[in-house]
This record gives structure tokens, sequence and C-alpha cells, in this order.
């Protein structure tokens, strides 16, 4: 393996230790937590339903169009990235903290493997790859339970109907901004286990600073969204 391989390059994602790399993050991150997400979706479209349409009095069309704009822009992306925060970030940072205690990243690069390249990138493209799609699937799930709550046997119509008020281009944002919140959690994971010491009590240290730093990322990152 030639730590020189350009990440950019089909030749790097077909290498076997990345491609097992990827692959294993694409499962724990993604497909562990697709039941996880859609039973939250369910439960955030049931709860805006009950404010906004039967406790206010809002409309079951107006209600559904207020969600999905509120999901693709703000929700979605927001508390996919506190379900990777608090599943994946603390996982992530406490492997590669482990690895650096165990001392394997430095035989990594005794071997002449960089560790960016064979540790870093495929953790950080399966956490964007899994975070678009886990966003998705909360959306969906979301907007389903409360066609269903407000219109019934009609709730496909409705939902149909959706892509007439709905931009592509928020949904696109949305994603976007979901795949920046995947791409920072796993970088700030990634960099609090590389910076473990020695000691097997810099593994949970490590874990607890991936968490409380990756919050503080988001939130001022959605922010700062806001205000673009």
């Amino acid at each position: 393996m030639q730590p020189s391989a350009s990440v950019f390059s089909p030749r790097h994602w077909l290498r076997a230790p990345v491609r097992r790399v990827l692959t294993r993050q694409l499962y724990f991150t993604g497909a562990e937590s697709v039941v996880l997400v859609i039973l939250i979706g369910i439960a955030l479209g049931a709860i805006i339903v009950a404010q906004l349409h039967y406790t206010f009095g809002q409309s079951g069309a107006d209600t559904l169009r207020l969600l999905a704009q509120l999901l693709f822009s703000e929700l979605a992306p927001l508390v996919t990235a506190l379900i990777l925060i608090a599943r994946s970030s603390s996982a992530m940072a406490s492997e590669l903290a482990a690895m650096q205690v165990h001392h394997e990243i430095r035989v990594l690069r005794q071997f002449g493997v960089s560790p960016v390249h064979y540790l870093v990138v495929p953790r950080v493209g399966g956490m964007v790859l899994a975070s678009v799609f886990l966003a998705l699937y909360l959306a969906l799930a979301a907007l389903l339970t409360a066609a269903l709550m407000t219109a019934g046997p009609n709730a496909w119509d409705e939902l149909l109907q959706l892509g007439d008020v709905l931009p592509l281009q928020r949904v696109l944002g949305g994603l976007t901004k979901t795949a920046l919140f995947g791409s920072v959690i796993a970088l700030i994971a990634c960099r609090a286990g590389f910076l473990a010491g020695s000691a097997m009590t810099d593994i949970p240290q490590a874990a607890s600073q991936a968490v409380v730093r990756s919050l503080i990322a988001v939130f001022v990152l959605d922010a700062l969204w806001g205000l673009l």
C-alpha cells in the first residue's frame, strides 16, 4: 500500500483496508442507526402535528408544508447530527485512541502506511454518506407520519403535493448541511483519538472530548449557517 496514493483516486477507495474501514463505518453509523432514526422521525412528525394541527388548529396541508420546510432546513440535519454524536463520535474516538495507546498507529507509520489515508479518510467518508441517508430516512418518516395523521387515506396525495411547495434547493441545502455536520463530527472524533496519550485513561477522555467538541461545533455551524 502506497501512502502517497491520492484519496481522490478510485484506486485508493478500492484498496482492501480502505474499503473495509469504509464498510464498517457505514454499517455502524448508518445501518445500525436506521431503526432509531425512523422511530425518532415518527415521534417528531407526531409531536409537530399534535402541536400545530390539533392544539393550534393549523390546517393539515399547512402543517405538512411547514413540517417539510422545517425538516430539511433545520430539524433533519440537527437531529441526525445529535444522533451521530451520541452513537458514533465517542466510539470512533475511543477506537482510534485505543490504537494510539497500543502503538498500532505508530506501527502503520513504520510500515509506510499513512494513518490519515487509511484510518481517517474512510471514516469521514462513511460518516458523511451515512449522515445524508439517515437525514433522508428521518425526514421521510416524519412526513409520512404527519401525512397519515392529517390526511388519513389521502396521505400519499398530500405528500406528492409537497413537490410544488418544497424547492429542490431547500432539500439540497439541508442535505449539504447534514454532510457538513457529519464531516466535522468525524474529523473532531478522529483528532481526539489521534491526540490520545499512552495511558488507558486517555481512551475515555478522548471519547468525552469528541462528544463535547462535536456538540459545540455543530451548534456553532448551525448558527452560522442560519446567518448566511
